[in-house]
């Protein structure tokens, strides 16, 4: 689909739309918290993003334009992880805890950590007793601490 007029992306939409014309933009994890500037799609159609600065996108949002029963859908790219995992619950920690220090982002699931592929993070998780396999999958970082919502306490 080739479409003349500059495409700005707008805002996030709650409910996706029965009817429309959709254009898929696939994003690393580090691309889906940039929420303005200019992109390609994946047809290599040219795209502005204008969001609002508070959020994020995450693989599968549903994207307004500027364009009548246009939308742009988020694909979260597969990324070259280190797939952690050990024995014991205490040794992911430890693991978690000097990833954390070095503020390498992970994403956690039960018993298995995942990070970014990088061969002196590969050389430091040597010194734990840890299996690292090498894998391409979608990437879920841990947001930081000072990004968590606060629910609310009433």
């Amino acid at each position: 689909m080739r479409i003349k007029k500059e495409i700005v992306v707008i805002d996030w939409i709650k409910r996706n739309p029965y009817e429309g014309d959709f254009i898929k933009l696939t994003l690393s994890s580090d691309q889906r918290r940039i929420l303005r500037g200019k992109r390609k799609s994946d047809c290599n159609q040219e795209l502005h993003l204008q969001l609002p600065r508070e959020g994020k996108l995450s693989d599968g949002d549903t994207l307004l334009t500027n364009q009548k029963s246009l939308f742009v859908k988020i694909i979260a790219q597969k990324e070259n992880l280190i797939e952690i995992t050990s024995k014991t619950n205490l040794e992911l920690t430890k693991v978690a805890y000097h990833l954390g220090n070095r503020h390498v982002e992970i994403e956690m699931n039960e018993n298995i950590l995942l990070t970014k592929s990088d061969y002196i993070i590969e050389e430091m998780l040597k010194n734990f007793e840890v299996s690292l396999i090498k894998v391409e999958k979608k990437f879920f970082p841990e947001i930081g601490a000072f990004h968590h919502e606060k629910e609310s306490l009433n």
